[in-house]
C-alpha cells in the first residue's frame, strides 16, 4: 500500500493540531506582576501554594527553606507583585487563558508563557473575599502602603519584621554630612509624599509648608518618585529596603531619627464562617507560617493530616517501646548470667562481673 494514500490531505493542519496549546496569564494579573519573566505560566500551573510579595521585600530565606523541606512534593510559586498589589493578589482566582478554547482554564505545564494579542481582550476578573483557587494564597505586604491588611476581621496577619526609615537624597545634598538625620532637620525640606503619611514631619514642617505652598505629586510609583529626587525636586522617606532596591549612583540615603519603623506583615484572608478551608490547604498554610516563625522541620504542626500525624506518633511510640523492651531483655540476660555464676560457686568470676558492672555504672554517671 502506498504510504502517501494514508497521509492527511493537509499536512499543515496536522502540524498545527499537534502544536502545544499556548496558555496565557490574564492581562489583569500579568499587569500585577513586577516583570512577566519573573513568573512563567508553567510555574503557576504546577504550583499548589502561591505566595506574593511586594517590591524590595526579600523573602528568599523563607522560600528556600520551603523548597528544602517540601519542594519534592509541594510546588510553591513565588509571586512578585507591584507596589500595593499584595491584597489584590489574594482576592482573584488564578486566571489562565487558553486561546484555543477561548476560555480561562489550566492546561499542560509545558505551555509557553508568552503574551500575544489573542490574550489582551477579556472580561474583568471578579474580586472575591476568598477565591477557590487564588492567584496568591498569602502575601507579604507593607501595612503603611496597604492599610486594609491590618483589618483583623478580614485577614490573618503575622508581623515579620520592622524596617528602618531612611530619607533618599542627592549625593551632594547638605544633609549627607550627617550619619543620621533628625526629623527636625527636615522641617524646611520638601518631601515627595503627603505630610500626613509621616506625622512627625507633618508637625515640624507645618509652618514651612503653609508658606511654601508646594503641591505633592500624586499617583507615582517609588521608582518614579526616586527619579524626581535625582532631578532635585525633593526628598523621599521610605523603608531602607526600598532605598537599596532602587539604588542609583547619584543618590544616597540616611536613617531618620524620630520616626516610627515600617512593619512588614504576612497576611491571608480569613475563611468565611461555616466554610472552612480544606484540611490539606490549611496544613500547607500552617507549614509556611511555621517557616516564617522559625519552626523546625520536626515540628508537629505542618502539612500532615490528622490521620497521618496520628500514625506517625503511634509509630514513634511503638519504636520507643521496642527499644525499652530490648534494653530490659539485655538487663535480664546480664542478671541471669551473674546469678548462675554465683550459684555455681565461681566466686572469682562473680566478683569480676560485679566489678565490671560497677565500673560501667560509674562511667555513665560521669
Amino acid at each position: 500500500m502506498d504510504p502517501e494514500q494514508n497521509a492527511p490531505e493537509n499536512a499543515t493542519d496536522q502540524v498545527e493540531s499537534e502544536a502545544p496549546t499556548r496558555v496565557y496569564l490574564h492581562p489583569e494579573q500579568l499587569a500585577m506582576i513586577q516583570t512577566p519573566e519573573a513568573l512563567p505560566v508553567p510555574v503557576l500551573q504546577r504550583s499548589v501554594l502561591r505566595i506574593s510579595y511586594v517590591p524590595a521585600i526579600m523573602p528568599g530565606k523563607w522560600f528556600n527553606r520551603w523548597h528544602e523541606r517540601f519542594g519534592d512534593r509541594v510546588q510553591l510559586a513565588e509571586v512578585p507583585v507591584r507596589e500595593a498589589r499584595g491584597l489584590d493578589s489574594l482576592h482573584q482566582d488564578l486566571c489562565l487563558i487558553d486561546p484555543a478554547l477561548n476560555s480561562a482554564e489550566e492546561t499542560a505545564p509545558e505551555a509557553p508563557a508568552e503574551v500575544s494579542a489573542e490574550a489582551t481582550e477579556h472580561a474583568p476578573i471578579e474580586r472575591k473575599d476568598v477565591p477557590e483557587n487564588p492567584f496568591a494564597h498569602m502575601s507579604i505586604v507593607r501595612p503603611d502602603r496597604e492599610p486594609a491588611s491590618t483589618d483583623g476581621e478580614k485577614y490573618h496577619s503575622i508581623r515579620l519584621y520592622e524596617e528602618l526609615p531612611v530619607v533618599i537624597l542627592p549625593v551632594d545634598h547638605v544633609l549627607t554630612v550627617l550619619d543620621e538625620v533628625p526629623v527636625e532637620e527636615l522641617a524646611e525640606e520638601f518631601l515627595l509624599q503627603p505630610a500626613s503619611d509621616i506625622p512627625a514631619y507633618e508637625e515640624v514642617s507645618r509652618a514651612w509648608r503653609e508658606s511654601a505652598g508646594r503641591i505633592v505629586p500624586e499617583g507615582l510609583t517609588d521608582k518614579e518618585t526616586i527619579e524626581l529626587v535625582a532631578a532635585g525636586v525633593g526628598l523621599y522617606i521610605v523603608p531602607m529596603s526600598i532605598a537599596r532596591f532602587y539604588h542609583r549612583k547619584d543618590l544616597t540615603y540616611r536613617p531618620v531619627a524620630g520616626l516610627d519603623t515600617y512593619p512588614v506583615h504576612l497576611v491571608w484572608p480569613r475563611a468565611p464562617k461555616g466554610e472552612p478551608r480544606s484540611e490539606e490547604l490549611e496544613a500547607l498554610l500552617q507549614d509556611f507560617i511555621g517557616i516564617v516563625r522559625g519552626r523546625t522541620a520536626t515540628s508537629e504542626r505542618g502539612s500532615e493530616t490528622r490521620q497521618a500525624r496520628a500514625e506517625r506518633i503511634a509509630a514513634e511510640k511503638a519504636k520507643e517501646k521496642a527499644k525499652a523492651r530490648a534494653a530490659n531483655a539485655r538487663r535480664e540476660a546480664r542478671d541471669k548470667k551473674r546469678a548462675n555464676a554465683k550459684k555455681n560457686g565461681n566466686a572469682r568470676q562473680h566478683a569480676r562481673q560485679s566489678a565490671k558492672a560497677a565500673s560501667a555504672r560509674r562511667g555513665k554517671k560521669r
